[in-house]
């Protein structure tokens, strides 16, 4: 039994959060919106949060839509930004059944190719294991973020896009000197969550996206030491406070015309 009084919401104690999942259940738009407000906020969660979880799972197997849809979507959010703060949910072995079947009916969601397929396909990577993927994926019509060189730290800059998919050592006056091209994965070397997610692009008829799926879970190479590495493991090393995402993602620059762990994902399933 959770006692619901002794947890802190985004904005103070949580006690009327069974309320609101009761009222939610039943279709109520103002209890989700309320939801929202007190479980997640710009990128963060609580411990109400990832209390809520089992409940959400419940909910997301609903009949109604209504109820459906935003309980998985609420979900990876949570998970997302509870993976991001570094939250030891892996460990939580009550969690492992509800977020493993919130991917099972997220991707069911995927399946009926609904209108906001992005916005669901966001919520599948968090279940998964991909928080920051989840957090920063795009169109992948002009994607870029920043990582770390596992070997030298230097910053990298990861593009994939209408300006090319490759990487560089980014100059605030030339833009991405010495761009690299990535070296995609192919799609038979895709294991687990990752080929699942690539599946599921291929079968709900979403080339780009599966296009640049196949670039984040392939290979880059540090322009400053030569040390080629993981897109996604290095992407996924910044699980820290969403900020930093804000501030180190944005639009690609065009490439200079003169030149050319325990931070690891999980395996799907993520529990």
């Amino acid at each position: 039994m959770i006692d619901w009084a002794r947890l802190q919401g985004v904005y103070g104690p949580a006690h009327d959060v069974p309320v609101l999942l009761q009222a939610a259940g039943n279709g109520a738009k103002d209890a989700w919106d309320e939801l929202w407000i007190q479980l997640w906020h710009q990128g963060n969660t609580c411990d109400a949060g990832i209390a809520a979880l089992p409940t959400l799972a419940s909910l997301a197997q609903h009949t109604n839509r209504a109820v459906r849809l935003p309980a998985i979507e609420l979900a990876g959010e949570i998970v997302g930004a509870g993976l991001r703060e570094g939250r030891p949910l892996k460990k939580m072995k009550e969690l492992h059944q509800p977020v493993a079947m919130l991917s099972a009916l997220a991707d069911g969601w995927l399946s009926e190719r609904p209108a906001d397929y992005r916005v669901c396909f966001r919520a599948k990577l968090a279940l998964d294991g991909f928080p920051v993927l989840s957090y920063v994926l795009d169109d992948f019509l002009d994607f870029c973020c920043d990582v770390s060189c596992p070997q030298c730290s230097d910053k990298v800059s990861i593009v994939i896009g209408d300006y090319g998919c490759y990487s560089s050592i980014r100059d605030w006056n030339l833009g991405d000197v010495h761009p690299i091209p990535l070296r995609p994965a192919a799609p038979d070397d895709l294991q687990d969550a990752e080929q699942g997610l690539h599946h599921a692009a291929i079968r709900d008829e979403q080339p780009k996206l599966a296009w640049g799926l196949r670039h984040v879970f392939g290979d880059a190479e540090c322009g400053t030491c030569d040390t080629t590495f993981s897109v996604i493991s290095a992407l996924e090393a910044k699980r820290t406070p969403s900020t930093e995402f804000q501030e180190n993602t944005g639009a690609a620059t065009a490439p200079a015309e003169h030149d050319e762990g325990e931070n690891r994902h999980w395996p799907a399933p993520p529990f």
